[in-house]
């Protein structure tokens, strides 16, 4: 097993379990015991553990205790609507979707972004600001960060769509963590958003995963709380007793 230089020795098993049994694989499906994984890569169990705890967190696999851990469906309802490109879920609402790029520079990643890209103290990534519209309208504000070999050239095109630009490089998001807390705006948020200081949104936090496991982008988003919702299904899990 490889280990990168981007990723921490539990990131690597993550994404040999990824690339070894989650491929292909029908869901609910067992996979190897922490013992056997343990043996077979060569590492710690706790290693082990906290690479299916973070399978886990992005919904690849699920845990019964006094079972083992399985394969979820990849297919799943309620993370759909969080994997959409903001042009296509803005579509779907029917609205006419605009972006307009703020800035766009080579940065010393901050510690979130550290953190979330698995990178060393001094990397550089790629921020991008963006002004989200619908209906010529401001609806969010979004700071993304990426990983510069994401992009065939160091400054991305603005009036191209990312998601292509990073395709065409051969990265493309398939899972994602996302988390979504309600926030006031600043007043330069609010600003941007056309509302007043202090107004309501939604934080959208989210990292993007390529199906191998790699960590790619970072980026939090802030929708206006009187013109954006989540809705999301919810599914009981079929288990076998």
């Amino acid at each position: 097993m490889m280990v990168s230089a981007r990723e921490t020795k539990y990131q690597a098993v993550a994404r040999h379990i990824c690339d070894r049994y989650l491929t292909d694989t029908q869901p609910h499906s067992p996979l190897p015991t922490e013992r056997e994984l343990q043996d077979r890569l060569g590492v710690s169990r706790d290693t082990v553990r906290r690479a299916i705890r973070e399978l886990i967190d992005r919904q690849l696999v699920y845990n019964i205790q006094g079972s083992g851990t399985f394969v979820a469906p990849q297919e799943s309802p309620s993370r759909a609507p969080l994997l959409r490109p903001f042009t296509q879920d803005m579509l779907i609402r029917g609205h006419t979707p605009h972006s307009l790029t703020l800035s766009c520079h080579l940065v010393i990643a901050p510690l979130h972004v550290q953190r979330d890209l698995a990178l060393d103290p001094d990397s550089k990534v790629i921020e991008i600001s963006r002004l989200r519209q619908a209906d010529g309208s401001p609806i969010a504000l979004e700071t993304a960060y990426f990983l510069p070999e994401a992009f065939s050239q160091m400054q991305p095109e603005a009036s191209t769509s990312l998601d292509a630009q990073m395709r065409a490089s051969g990265y493309q998001v398939e899972t994602a963590q996302v988390k979504v807390t309600a926030t006031n705006l600043t007043q330069a948020e609010a600003h941007h958003l056309g509302v007043p200081q202090g107004a309501a949104a939604l934080r959208v936090d989210k990292v993007g995963y390529t199906a191998r496991g790699l960590a790619v982008e970072s980026t939090h988003t802030l929708y206006r709380g009187d013109r954006y919702d989540y809705e999301f299904q919810l599914h009981r899990r079929q288990t076998h007793r």
